[in-house]
């Protein structure tokens, strides 16, 4: 699958550097006979990044599930904003309902907020949103927060805060890039990357309204604390496998970039049958599925290539509510995904009717719901009752412990490692396998016969034979 892309395009920036011009390669850097350099993080099975070969797996998508019984958690607002867990308490930053600002709430157990203060310093403009990051290359306390925002002009702003409460936009408030720079506009820093990430919306129409094609860009910028302003595009693209008439069928809204220990994951705010209005009037009790809004996850190893297959697919992160939900007509996820006690909270803004225009508008009500997934469970390797194996790639065994992440009620695991070369260890392999039975525990230990301790630092491979299971994630350990 490919789609279209413009790269280089004109931008008011210092240089232009095109690259990662591909947009459905989950690319790598390291090459296919060095051995991975994992650490402890948490791999995930969202890819084949970790996987050398793979006998009687299918990997399956998984859906978020509705809290609160589907029902809205907050109805004061929109979240056209984030959700972060920071100092042991829930943020919310969300925009009023009358959309004349933003507001700042806090929750303990992530369901009940209470909001404390209306946000000042940073002048929206439009249509506007906030994507609020916790800056990990902050120069001091007074960024310990950045935010995107719209500025001006339909342009990306940059602001910095102590609280998350009291802004000052970096640039003297002015925009950062050219328009078509709403919905949203995310900067974060990319730990792995060295680098910061700016995340906006773009046209590919005719100059917005009635002629705007809906399209998304990344860019990069060394740090935005010393020069705002210098970012390099690195692409922009739009949903265009099926050719020049899939602008009616979908467009991109919203992408924001989740950074979960090296990997990335985006929350897709996707445009879907736009201005067709062909399943009759106005009514918000009623669920449509042309002009409507979707969220869709997808994945990357860059924050820049994207695999979009989820869209394609039409298998949504969550689902739309039926007949009389508040989210049956549109939803839109937050900017950022929360994980916290074992699992994932995705906060998003979900309306009762469709999106409309200017000639077919439609008057809806916004409310905040919530969703969560196991922890790394977005995606899984899946055997039924045939039985079905992977083999990792060469990796360096950086501690004396391997979990995994696995849900098998009613089936089994077993674990067996080899060498550099593939072959069989025989401590670790055959009846001194490690197993697995009836478990679901997303950081089961494999055990073995011996101490995995004599293998710290050696490249090993690791099978996994599994029947009836799902294997979402491994980790290296140090116990």
């Amino acid at each position: 699958m490919r789609i279209h892309m413009r790269c280089g395009s004109c931008l008011p920036i210092r240089s232009l550097v095109v690259s990662l011009c591909v947009a459905w390669i989950i690319s790598t850097s390291v090459a296919a006979d060095e051995p991975l350099e994992i650490g402890t993080s948490p791999q995930l099975f969202a890819d084949d990044f970790l996987i050398e070969s793979s006998r009687h797996l299918r990997r399956v998508a998984h859906q978020a599930v509705k809290a609160n019984n589907g029902e809205p958690i907050f109805t004061s607002g929109r979240l056209y904003g984030t959700v972060l867990y920071d100092d042991g308490k829930f943020k919310m930053w969300w925009r009023h309902q009358s959309q004349s600002g933003y507001s700042y709430a806090e929750s303990v157990d992530g369901v009940s907020f209470e909001t404390k203060a209306e946000l000042s310093g940073i002048n929206f403009a439009g249509d506007y949103t906030l994507a609020v990051e916790i800056d990990e290359n902050a120069p001091d306390e007074s960024a310990k927060f950045i935010a995107g925002y719209d500025a001006p002009g339909m342009a990306a702003g940059i602001a910095k805060s102590a609280d998350g409460i009291n802004w000052t936009p970096l640039n003297d408030g002015k925009p950062v890039t050219h328009r078509a720079a709403d919905t949203y506009n995310q900067v974060l820093w990319d730990k792995a990357a060295g680098h910061y990430k700016l995340f906006t919306r773009t046209d590919f129409g005719a100059g917005g309204g009635a002629g705007e094609v809906r399209g998304h860009r990344v860019m990069t910028n060394p740090n935005i604390h010393e020069d705002p302003t210098n970012w390099e595009l690195v692409k922009e693209w739009i949903f265009h496998i099926h050719g020049e008439s899939e602008k009616q069928r979908r467009q991109i809204y919203a992408l924001t970039d989740w950074i979960y220990h090296g990997q990335h994951f985006s929350l897709m705010s996707v445009y879907e049958h736009i201005d067709d209005f062909s399943e009759g009037p106005q009514d918000k009790n009623k669920r449509h599925d042309k002009d409507v809004m979707n969220i869709y996850l997808g994945r990357s190893r860059d924050g820049a290539s994207w695999d979009l297959s989820s869209v394609y697919a039409e298998k949504p992160l969550i689902e739309r509510g039926g007949e009389g939900a508040f989210d049956n007509g549109i939803a839109i996820a937050a900017s950022s995904i929360v994980t916290h006690d074992n699992k994932h909270w995705i906060y998003y803004s979900g309306w009762n009717e469709r999106h409309g225009n200017a000639d077919e508008p439609r008057e809806r009500d916004a409310a905040i719901g919530l969703a969560t997934m196991r922890l790394e469970g977005f995606y899984s390797l899946q055997a039924k009752e045939r039985k079905g194996s992977m083999t990792t790639r060469a990796f360096v065994l950086g501690g004396d412990e391997i979990q995994i992440n696995v849900k098998a009620v009613a089936g089994e695991v077993t674990a067996e490692i080899f060498d550099a070369r593939g072959k069989t260890i025989p401590e670790f392999s055959g009846e001194n396998a490690a197993s697995l039975i009836k478990v679901n525990d997303v950081r089961a230990v494999l055990k073995w016969p011996q101490s995995l301790a004599r293998l710290n630092g050696s490249v090993i491979k690791l099978k996994l034979t599994m029947k009836n299971a799902h294997v979402y994630a491994m980790k290296v350990n140090k116990s």
